[in-house]
């Protein structure tokens, strides 16, 4: 029954993600915004949606490793499996506005989060800050919103994106409904998945730490999972970088600061998830920068290396979860070899990239 719930919760949230990204995806094309920035404010809101409500709901119950579990492995997942199957799917074009950025601000968002978790609390102060974060980057997105309609005034009525419907009283009633419709199922639907998460670590014993980074992100993943392959398929890869980049953002500057202030007291942070976990995300973003520069693609074997590394680290939180003694030689392995080895093929690939240019 638990599982079934698990799943009713899941199907819930990505419907009410698909309803409420379908609105925003409308209002998006009605004022002419770019792809890209299509991709890091209203879809990156959107497909973000379900982390937020999951985290607001774990934080009412006090659940501080069900939170921090379900940001860090979304924002995981978002680069190294999201990237990595849309990467197989067909190579992504990524834009000099990502690599200039998006990406940085990623690393620097992600660092500033460890920072302040460094003595084991996050507590209202810290909360404030994160979202001080947040609104400094809305000023930055909403100037970039105002160049992008600018920009699009000039263009040519053959050359702008065209809506399939007229901008009526209708057209916004429609997509005012849905939009709200699809938030009352993200509400519901996490909250299912809370419940049933937390039932499902009680019987098999695994810490909400480990849930929330396996199970509970990848199920509140799926949306931009959904949303990257379609872009994909249309040939549009801005959306899809732009879309897990927004999400990592939001992951951290809207959903976290907002569960912090809002929870009853200071979240705690387990040494798992300092130790491990916090530098494993920045280390996978920094990698970002020397793969995605200056070749501007996300190659096949680049999206390769992602899944692998994503199973390792999946095949890792495994082991933790069922006790198994070869843990502390994998965690070993991850932290002096696999992640070494990463950097320094990165660095080479850069290198390489900028002699033969």
């Amino acid at each position: 029954m638990t599982v079934l719930l698990f799943i009713i919760g899941l199907v819930t949230l990505i419907g009410g993600a698909e309803l409420f990204l379908k609105s925003v995806d409308k209002f998006g094309l009605a004022w002419s915004v770019s792809p890209v920035v299509m991709g890091l404010t209203v879809v990156a809101f959107a497909t973000g949606a379900p982390e937020l409500a999951i985290s607001l709901q774990a934080a009412a119950d006090g659940r501080p490793d069900l939170v921090l579990g379900n940001i860090l492995g979304s924002n995981i997942a978002n680069i190294l499996l999201i990237l990595g199957i849309a990467g197989l799917v067909k190579p992504l074009r990524i834009t000099n506005r990502i690599i200039k950025i998006d990406v940085p601000v990623v690393i620097g968002t992600s660092a500033l989060l460890y920072v302040l978790a460094m003595d084991g609390l996050l507590t209202l102060t810290d909360g404030l800050i994160i979202f001080g974060g947040l609104i400094a980057y809305s000023v930055f997105m909403y100037t970039q919103i105002k160049k992008d309609r600018d920009a699009n005034k000039k263009k040519s009525a053959d050359e702008k994106p065209k809506l399939d419907e007229p901008l009526t009283t209708l057209f916004y009633g429609k997509y005012i409904f849905l939009l709200l419709g699809g938030l009352v199922l993200i509400v519901m639907g996490s909250r299912w998945m809370v419940e049933a998460a937390v039932e499902i670590a009680d019987i098999l014993g695994i810490s909400e730490l480990i849930i929330g980074l396996t199970i509970v992100s990848i199920g509140t993943s799926l949306p931009e999972v959904a949303t990257s392959l379609s872009a994909v398929r249309k040939g549009d890869s801005d959306t899809a970088v732009a879309n897990v980049m927004g999400s990592n953002l939001y992951n951290i500057l809207l959903t976290l600061s907002l569960t912090i202030i809002v929870a009853p007291g200071a979240l705690t942070v387990s040494p798992d998830a300092l130790n491990l976990d916090m530098p494993f995300m920045i280390i996978v973003a920094c990698t970002c920068l020397p793969l995605f520069w200056p070749a501007k693609e996300l190659t096949r074997p680049v999206a390769s290396g992602f899944l692998l590394y994503y199973a390792l680290y999946m095949a890792y939180l495994i082991l933790i979860s069922i006790g198994h003694p070869f843990q502390e030689t994998m965690e070993w392995g991850m932290l002096w070899i696999v992640i070494p080895i990463t950097v320094v093929l990165a660095t080479v690939k850069f290198i390489g990239h900028l002699r033969n240019r």
